[in-house]
């Protein structure tokens, strides 16, 4: 049995697994990530390794990043919630842990564990983005990974959406994922209740009337459940969606689009608007297949696992 540890860092949590070749999770923590501090961060991935390790024999590390990894798939360029700028992560943990040591854009983790165990399976090329506080992006073509020139492909969160638009956390106005995401369900929500409509009596109730406690998946909840205002409001995060994927299918043309993420919770309530958008926006959309947009398999350990297999498959040879 060949075992590999899988870690998806992201800026409020991390989550550690030991994970079987097959993707199957034998055991897992989760810990808060001390974000803002390099050497705790480096201290809570090596104890949350060592705790998975125990007796068994593990192969590699994979770890998945919310941020910009380089080319090698050793060094965090730049990760906008987290301390780490320039870091060697995977010559650090490896030093810590005695272990080889893979490193990759968490939502480039996410896509191979779709692509190799998950909704991605015999589609390529595949396109997966996941719809969370923000938006993003992993390519599988011809069987691999695209990881770019520099290491710094998929981020189509931002990808110029709305000229001049909302300004976004990586200090540009007008992405993507200022229209197509949790942190834009919760904008809209927000909005809504403050104009005081009687539509939005759910929305004020889950929220206790403080619409700074108003956050996406409360408006995913409520679409579930069958408010019709919060189906309107992930309608139009599903429409944008849709309209962004229309430019990315122009470009790369999946055989199909996995879609993840806390909002993807929202099923076909997300997919359906944003498969009318893509059919609508998308050039010669009358005269071409369009590729199936289908909900994520692999859930929220998605990262965790395709990280695992990712320094598995490296690993596995040397």
């Amino acid at each position: 049995m060949s075992l590999a540890i899988g870690v998806d860092i992201g800026g409020t949590k991390t989550a550690i697994g030991l994970i079987e070749a097959d993707g199957s999770v034998v055991r897992s923590i989760v810990a808060p990530t001390p974000s803002r501090d390099s050497e705790a961060l480096f201290a809570t991935v090596h104890a949350g390794i060592e705790q998975m390790m125990g007796d068994d024999d593990v192969t590699a590390v994979g770890v998945g990043v919310a941020g910009l990894v380089n080319e090698s798939g050793n060094t965090v360029v730049f990760a906008p919630h987290l301390a780490w700028r320039g870091e060697d992560v995977a010559g650090r943990l490896q030093t810590l842990t005695g272990l080889p040591v893979e490193v990759d854009n968490d939502v480039a983790a996410t896509a191979w564990a779709e692509f190799t165990f998950g909704a991605g399976q015999g589609a390529d090329p595949l396109l997966v983005v996941t719809v969370g506080t923000g938006l993003g992006g992993g390519i599988v073509i011809d069987g691999h990974l695209m990881r770019g020139a520099t290491g710094a492909s998929g981020e189509v969160g931002h990808v110029p959406f709305v000229p001049h638009g909302h300004l976004c956390g990586c200090g540009a106005h007008g992405c993507w994922e200022q229209y197509a995401s949790g942190s834009a369900l919760t904008r809209a929500a927000r909005e809504f209740v403050s104009s005081e409509s009687s539509e939005a009596a759910a929305l004020r109730e889950a929220c206790n009337g403080d619409i700074d406690q108003l956050v996406g998946s409360m408006v995913t909840d409520l679409a579930v459940a069958g408010d019709h205002a919060s189906i309107r409001i992930i309608a139009d995060v599903g429409h944008a969606l849709g309209e962004g994927l229309a430019g990315v299918v122009a470009i790369l043309d999946p055989a199909r689009i996995v879609v993840g993420g806390g909002a993807a919770q929202a099923g076909d309530l997300l997919l359906d608007p944003a498969r009318a958008a893509l059919a609508a926006r998308l050039v010669g959309a009358a005269y071409r297949v369009l590729p199936p947009i289908v909900e994520a398999a692999c859930g929220e350990q998605a990262a965790m696992i395709g990280a695992a297999e990712l320094a598995r498959q490296r690993f596995s040879t040397t």
